[in-house]
């Protein structure tokens, strides 16, 4: 038990440790740099961000574009299961046919020629990030599909379990701890590529507000921003973990 704890608390020195250097470093001996803002500038221009930068507008429209974009691509791909997970299926060898594209396309570029077809939708961030995340899920899913041990469907075959049940109730069931897991790394996809995404079409969300950060070479705003969306991937990571290790705790091996 100690081992898989300490990790945990020397990462949390190290955090307070850097916070303590930043204060030092960029208050008092370095106070006028290009690196890090001030702690005090940064307190100072909070109230800026949160009015001239709308930060509570702008950050409810990317989170919610990250996280329902998740839920959503989950719940279809929970519904679709039962085909995604079986091989040679139409719907699973058509999803999976797209991910030819992605080997060689960046997922940013979908993002722009979205914009370029519906430039004026108040939706198309939320379109872009469930495309991404749907198609970051059925591959997963045909991953770990590939890994359920063969004696599961074995033993439902000889049982007279048919196969689309074997798919539904059996490999599913089977992955769907290493499916929650994946959201981890999904959410950190997601947000990445929407904020970029938001800083190139322009509109609203945090994307924006790097946008104008850099137009108005304002670090403090930039560097305040990420760390708020730091803390909420921190957030999101941490209740991801607990919804797996709550309801989902089983395991293939």
């Amino acid at each position: 038990m100690r081992l898989k704890t300490a990790p945990a608390k020397n990462l949390y020195k190290y955090i307070i440790s850097y916070f303590v250097l930043w204060i030092l470093l960029f208050e008092f001996i370095l106070p006028s740099n290009n690196i890090l803002p001030k702690p005090s500038v940064v307190l100072l221009s909070f109230s800026a961000l949160w009015h001239y930068y709308k930060l509570l507008f702008n950050f409810t429209v990317t989170i919610s574009a990250v996280y329902l974009s998740i839920l959503l691509a989950y719940f279809l791909t929970s519904l679709l299961s039962g085909y995604i997970v079986r091989k040679n299926h139409f719907v699973s060898e058509f999803l999976l046919s797209l991910h030819w594209f992605s080997h060689f396309i960046p997922a940013i570029v979908f993002g722009l020629f979205l914009i370029y077809w519906l430039p004026g939708s108040a939706y198309i961030e939320y379109l872009f990030a469930f495309f991404i995340a749907l198609f970051s899920l059925v591959i997963r899913v045909n991953e770990e599909a590939a890994k359920v041990k063969h004696e599961y469907i074995s033993s439902a075959v000889s049982l007279g379990v048919g196969e689309s049940v074997i798919a539904k109730k059996v490999i599913w069931k089977s992955i769907q701890p290493a499916i929650i897991k994946y959201l981890i790394v999904l959410q950190f996809n997601i947000w990445s590529v929407l904020i970029a995404f938001e800083f190139i079409k322009g509109g609203y969300g945090l994307g924006r507000i790097y946008r104008l950060a850099l137009d108005y070479n304002d670090l403090s705003a930039l560097f305040t921003i990420s760390i708020i969306v730091g803390i909420t991937i921190y957030l999101g990571t941490q209740l991801i973990k607990y919804f797996k290790n709550k309801f989902y705790h089983w395991s293939l091996d």
